[in-house]
């Protein structure tokens, strides 16, 4: 490829421009992705989650292949998940006014969420990527927007299942604006009242960000409550009340007759998922939710979890997988 940029103005279009087209050569062609070192870094102090591992894998020193498979056998060790995708976005961000505090648009079609819009991406949203902290609603909706074009499209899962904006259905929205959250998420589930279908609500408590995963059946009147922290629907009674009377708005609507005991007969189901080990993971593990119940494409989900992804905790290679393809949607969706 043309190497004629790396010489240009840092500030320029031409450098700018040619950052990208190194940037995609790159994931396409590389063939150790774990040695791929992106050009013209700047070396920052806070830089350590990117910079650092690419320079400690690119100088450790090689084993032979032999003595590489012999030790996986003897260990059980996993090959590592190289972060190549981060590493490339990072170097390519450094050459926008990311840092001035100007943002990017994520487009949001209408199908997502029921309305269209655009996402605003910052930093602070980026830095969360790249240097694994809390995860902000902007990531949150971008990841969706991920599953959306490369799970669901793909795999016809639309009919099946769908999202509700953590925006607009979060504790304090419930609290200060509870018709309006009702009205929104009545919509969505009355656009689908002839099939089954379960409803992600990513649901943010506000008290320090922690983020866990309420899924709906609205058709079945089941509510399964995924937590990271492993408490139950009892810690969020506001949420659980305004849940509770959109399903039965949505069952008036829908004209079912259900005895008048049987009225507040709504199924809440406390699943039993993988527990985070820190302050930090909660965002990562709702996002990994969603993932692991579209790849089953089950619309129940069972009360001890997926036999498949079934385990005590999430190890960093799957968060890590999060945060690449995070970055690999982003540089493809080319709005930086």
């Amino acid at each position: 490829m043309d190497k004629k940029w790396m010489s240009a103005d840092r500030l320029s279009k031409e450098y700018e421009n040619g950052v990208l087209e190194f940037v995609k050569f790159a994931v396409e062609q590389v063939k150790d992705p774990s040695r791929m070192k992106c050009p013209y870094t700047k070396s920052k102090a806070k830089d350590k989650g990117i910079a650092r591992e690419i320079e400690s894998v690119a100088s450790q020193k090689e084993i032979p292949v032999a003595k590489k498979t012999e030790i996986s056998k003897r260990t059980g060790a996993k090959k590592k998940n190289p972060s190549k995708y981060r590493a490339c976005l990072h170097t390519y961000l450094e050459t926008t006014d990311i840092s001035d505090g100007c943002v990017r648009l994520i487009p949001m079609d209408g199908a997502i969420f029921g309305f269209e819009y655009a996402e605003p991406l910052g930093k602070e949203d980026f830095d969360q990527i790249l240097y694994h902290t809390q995860l902000s609603v902007g990531v949150i909706n971008t990841y969706m927007r991920y599953l959306y074009d490369k799970l669901m499209g793909p795999r016809g899962l639309e009919q099946r299942f769908s999202f509700l904006n953590p925006m607009k259905t979060n504790l304090t929205e419930m609290i200060r604006k509870p018709d309006e959250v009702r009205t929104y998420v009545v919509e969505r589930f009355m656009a689908d009242t002839d099939r089954e279908k379960l409803f992600f609500l990513p649901f943010n408590t506000g008290d320090g960000g922690h983020w866990l995963l309420v899924a709906i059946n609205p058709f079945k009147e089941i509510v399964y409550y995924l937590d990271s922290l492993h408490n139950d629907w009892t810690t969020y009674p506001a949420m659980k009340t305004i849940v509770d009377t959109i399903i039965q708005t949505v069952r008036a609507q829908r004209k079912i007759q259900v005895p008048k005991r049987k009225a507040n007969n709504i199924t809440w189901n406390r699943v039993e998922c993988p527990r985070q080990r820190n302050n930090i993971d909660c965002g990562y593990y709702t996002l990994r939710f969603m993932k692991e119940t579209l790849l089953m494409d089950r619309t129940d989900i069972p009360s001890d979890y997926f036999d498949e992804y079934r385990c005590a905790y999430y190890s960093k290679d799957q968060l890590d997988e999060i945060k690449e393809e995070l970055c690999q949607f982003i540089i493809e969706l080319q709005v930086l």
